[in-house]
């Protein structure tokens, strides 16, 4: 049987997960043309977005030599995860924006989500860590690289599917 910080870990994984596919899932109904298209675009930033949070997850590892210390892989992620469940608001208004209002606003709720999330995980650390400042940096350039490079993913796919 599983623990709870492990319990916990898997529920916010799988919440992490669908927040991510339907922002991607809203993002490439603008990028993509075609039913096709837009699940490919789908899995692709579905996947870009899971590699990124293990990406931070190890940005978070390498930088926070408490956590290492006491925690390693495992906390890393959960904080990443604990962090990242901010993300569901955002998914939700983006969801409300775009289904029932009409906005095309889910790039806006994805970078919002992706940058404020990076802000949780980053208090995260630092609870973990003894409350230092320092520890909130790597997460949060961790996020606005992530960020960038989710932009830069949605005009490249753009330019690519034409």
């Amino acid at each position: 049987m599983m623990d709870t910080t492990a319990r916990d870990r898997v529920f916010s994984g799988l919440v992490i997960t669908f927040c991510f596919a339907v922002l991607a899932w809203l993002n490439g109904r603008y990028v993509g043309v075609g039913g096709g298209q837009v699940a490919l675009y789908s899995l692709l930033g579905l996947a870009l977005a899971l590699a990124c949070l293990a990406g931070l997850a190890g940005l978070v590892l390498a930088s926070d030599a408490p956590l290492r210390r006491e925690a390693g892989w495992p906390g890393a992620l959960d904080a990443v995860a604990r962090g990242f469940l901010i993300l569901l608001p955002f998914t939700l208004l983006a969801l409300l924006t775009e289904l029932f209002f009409g906005w095309g606003a889910a790039q806006a709720f994805t970078q919002a989500g992706i940058m404020t999330s990076g802000a949780a995980v980053g208090a995260e650390v630092m609870r973990r860590s003894g409350q230092k400042l320092k520890y909130m940096v790597a997460p949060m350039l961790g996020v606005f690289t992530f960020s960038i490079l989710w932009i830069a993913f949605s005009a490249l796919f753009r330019k690519v599917a034409g």
